[in-house]
């Protein structure tokens, strides 16, 4: 019986030691760890877009005010120009009343204001200043027809930029809505595999009980054959000694299932502030617990607790006591990232693999339905 006890408990502690290993992998670091950073970078880049956006739109209003500007003025010289033929006009009819070549003689084909000057010079009738007036308010008008052509190329250009960073931003956008909607769905899977484990943990602990109870009963059984043994002696007239009563075995009782950390004593929020201060500038690591890289649920473990461990991770640390008048040292959480707060609005965090352990605005993160903590 014993050599079946012994068979039957060997093949518990095997199965007991692979769940034990499949625990561990599983506990290792949360999966959606990537995702969650890979979220955050896709709306940092959307905010950026959304900024560039912003200044090209301005720059776009101010090209086109000024092209309206330089529409304006070209109106005004060109009716400057027709003022100035129309006064010509009249110059040119008084000096051809009498004779010789008719106004309408030299005007005859004429199909611009240059044509009509060089053939008014021709003749000798139009006086230099005249002349030079009109060809100067010709010339200006032509420098700003010249700008116009500019300014609406630019106005083209800049338009060209705007609707590109638009495209972009919606690209970014849908990138955002689908890391959210993949990170909510890791997030499930990550609730419904953790519940697997926990179920997990509590057979292993309710099978370990029943083996110690059978190996109990077995040892029991053993000393009371060597009792009933001692007890048949038919010796001499020496009786056989009384043997010491077996002690009564004890079931062993079943270890307890794993609780989190209790809060240590030394633990005040000026060390906490002060751990974090000291990480600023390391990097980021997926399932990093220090002590040179973090991710997020191993560098608040490690401010809280000034170990280099894992007290859970986001899910865990949402469970605790929930204030609503934070104070430096209390955790920043929602379901995929943490950090530590350290006053006036900001917190201490391992934000991803660009930028490391960073400060950060807490307030810019609060459509992420980040709440307070405190351990």
């Amino acid at each position: 019986m014993r050599t079946a006890n012994t068979h039957r408990n060997m093949a518990r502690c095997a199965a007991t030691a692979t769940l034990a290993c499949v625990l561990g992998l599983g506990l290792a670091a949360p999966a959606y760890a990537d995702t969650a950073s890979d979220l955050a970078a896709a709306r940092t880049k959307l905010e950026q877009i959304g900024t560039q956006t912003q200044q090209i739109y301005d720059e776009l209003a101010t090209q086109t005010q000024a092209l309206d500007q330089t529409a304006g003025e070209i109106t005004q010289k060109q009716q400057e120009i027709a003022d100035g033929q129309a006064k010509l006009s009249t110059y040119v009819a008084g000096e051809y009343k009498t004779g010789g070549l008719s106004l309408l003689q030299v005007l005859t084909g004429v199909d611009d204001l240059s044509d009509m000057l060089n053939r008014l010079f021709y003749y000798g009738k139009v006086s230099d200043k005249q002349a030079q007036t009109i060809q100067e308010v010709k010339e200006l008008k032509q420098q700003l027809t010249d700008k116009q052509a500019e300014q609406e190329k630019n106005v083209a250009t800049t338009q060209k930029k705007v609707d590109e960073l638009n495209a972009q931003q919606a690209e970014a956008q849908n990138v955002v809505n689908s890391l959210d909607s993949q990170l909510q769905a890791e997030l499930a899977a990550e609730a419904e595999a953790n519940a697997a484990l926990q179920a997990g943990i509590n057979a292993s602990t309710a099978e370990k009980a029943t083996v110690s109870n059978e190996t109990a009963g077995a040892t029991e059984n053993t000393n009371n054959g060597g009792q009933t043994s001692n007890n048949n002696n038919k010796g001499g007239n020496t009786p056989a000694p009384t043997p010491a009563p077996a002690p009564t075995p004890q079931p062993p009782t079943p270890a307890p299932a794993p609780t989190p950390s209790a809060p240590s004593q030394s633990v005040d929020g000026g060390s906490v502030v002060s751990r974090a201060y000291s990480k600023l500038g390391c990097a980021y690591s997926w399932g990093g617990i220090g002590p040179n890289s973090f991710d997020c649920s191993g560098f608040v473990s490690y401010c809280l607790t000034g170990r280099y461990c894992r007290l859970g991770t986001t899910g865990t640390f949402m469970g605790w006591t929930r204030v609503s008048d934070p104070q430096p040292g209390d955790v920043v959480v929602n379901s995929y990232h943490t950090g530590i707060y350290i006053g006036g609005g900001q917190m201490i965090h391992a934000s991803d693999y660009n930028t490391g352990v960073i400060i950060s605005s807490v307030a810019a993160g609060m459509n992420n339905n980040y709440i307070f903590v405190r351990y």
